[in-house]
């Protein structure tokens, strides 16, 4: 009976607790971080990911060494850690205010700049949104983006050494 008893309380706690107030990131007081690589520049939007970031006069352009960096100085395929005030709006590409634009330089990220840049170039993908990108244990890099042009997910297979882009075959067996 005891047992029982803890076993009641113990759920009883454990779903008043579930029920509580949560946090999100539409919260305006939030300030959230995004990585991520940039596709497309239109106006004062820049793409990111799948995120439509605008940005103004006092929108923080600068490397991850401090270089202060300005609208022209944006390039197609480059990595950038985007702090903005966590209002994002959920239409598709979503939407948001940048407050920094922090574009990074380490080595890693300079690399997969080089697999997205190789992605945008090739003729058969045009609106590229980026999904991930991560390193194969055999070096090569695997990057999945939506083409906004024919609205399909893509995965391909990246070669940095020899620049290619391979579109893995896939075979139906029904």
């Amino acid at each position: 009976m005891k047992k029982c008893l803890i076993v009641m309380i113990l759920c009883s706690c454990i779903l008043i607790i579930g029920c509580g107030p949560s946090t999100s990131v539409n919260s305006s007081q939030a300030s959230t971080d995004f990585i991520g690589f940039v596709t497309q520049l239109e106006n004062n939007q820049v793409l990111i990911n799948d995120v439509w970031f605008s940005f103004d006069q006092q929108t923080v352009m600068r490397t991850d060494h401090d270089k202060k960096l300005h609208k022209e100085d944006i390039e197609m395929g480059r990595k950038v850690n985007v702090t903005f005030n966590g209002e994002l709006q959920e239409s598709y590409p979503r939407s948001a205010s940048a407050d920094q634009l922090i574009f990074l330089t380490d080595k890693q990220s300079k690399t997969e700049e080089t697999v997205v840049k190789l992605v945008m170039s090739d003729p058969r993908f045009s609106q590229v949104v980026i999904q991930s990108i991560e390193k194969n244990p055999t070096g090569l890099y695997s990057l999945r983006f939506k083409d906004l042009s024919i609205d399909r997910d893509v995965h391909v297979v990246v070669n940095i050494e020899n620049e290619r882009v391979i579109v893995p075959i896939h075979t139906s067996t029904k």
